[in-house]
């Protein structure tokens, strides 16, 4: 009996029941059955905008099958290569797929657009890459070699290999950090529009919630026009990822930053003890600043 590889796991990791696929790379895409997309020699690996369950790297050059050994990071998953040219799809599955659009759990993305950004970087791969779409590792047009059965990974297995190999970026911000990553793209989307939603709420309480949704769509979409389309090597996001990231981020504002939040808030800052522990700290550091004029014209 052979051993076991990835092969036998990738059915479970592959999550999508109704992917998007095309016959050839750049044309159009639809989405049939699960069945009928394995016969098909691109399919979409990933819940786009939704889940991610397997962190992809394209590489156009030479040597696919052999690159991340040689540069010591962990066995990948599998990678499908073109037989001609050796350039391919390098693939690691993960333990724990990371949903995208949940906005109370958002470190998990934060983690994996860093991740990706160092695979990307490290394995020389296409920075305009944004995962839609991979070869179908199970199709003939792409010999594939599989990995191990245990080439499964959590986030901080792929990290602190990156990390002694000194290819892991540290936090911060996603566009000085990850602009490598397509999910980079989500984590900076994400912080943009919930940071203007903290502060636009307020002008919506009252109102229906169909008119809030609708505000925090229209930002959304703006600064992925702009922002996110400038300062990332992938662009934009898609059109249904920003709304997944749009709704996600409206209802959690919306759930939390009430009138009522708002007075406990204040209740809870602004009491006469701290006040005054303000107006002692702001004199102190006009004394300070005061001082430091005076010592400079000496």
């Amino acid at each position: 009996m052979a051993a076991l590889t990835f092969e036998d796991l990738w059915p479970e990791v592959w999550k999508h029941e109704r992917p998007r696929v095309t016959d050839r790379k750049g044309n159009p895409t639809w989405r049939p059955s699960r069945a009928e997309a394995l016969t098909m020699p691109y399919i979409e690996p990933n819940i786009t905008g939704i889940l991610v369950s397997q962190v992809i790297v394209d590489r156009d050059l030479p040597d696919s099958d052999r690159i991340a050994e040689s540069l010591g990071l962990l066995p990948p998953s599998s990678v499908s290569i073109n037989p001609h040219t050796t350039t391919g799809h390098i693939r690691y599955g993960l333990k724990d797929p990371v949903p995208l659009t949940d906005a109370a759990r958002r470190p998990p993305v934060n983690f994996l657009a860093r991740i990706e950004h160092g695979l990307v970087t490290i394995l020389d791969g296409d920075p305009g890459y944004t995962g839609t779409i991979t070869k179908n590792p199970f199709h003939p047009q792409h010999p594939t070699l599989w990995g191990p059965l245990e080439a499964l990974y959590g986030l901080r297995d792929l990290a602190a290999n990156l990390d002694d190999l000194g290819a892991m970026p540290g936090a911060g911000s996603p566009r000085k950090r990850v602009s490598r990553s397509a999910v980079g793209r989500n984590v900076a989307l994400f912080d943009d529009t919930r940071k203007w939603a903290y502060k636009a709420v307020e002008r919506f309480w009252g109102a229906p919630v169909t008119e809030w949704a609708a505000a925090v769509l229209h930002q959304a979409h703006t600064y992925n026009e702009t922002r996110i389309a400038n300062d990332f090597t992938t662009g934009a996001l898609p059109t249904k990822e920003v709304g997944y990231l749009a709704t996600s981020v409206a209802g959690w504002v919306w759930q939390r930053f009430t009138p009522e939040s708002r007075a406990r808030l204040i209740a809870r800052t602004h009491t006469p003890e701290l006040q005054a522990a303000r107006a002692l700290k702001r004199a102190e550091k006009q004394r300070a600043a005061t001082r430091s004029k005076v010592e400079g014209l000496s």
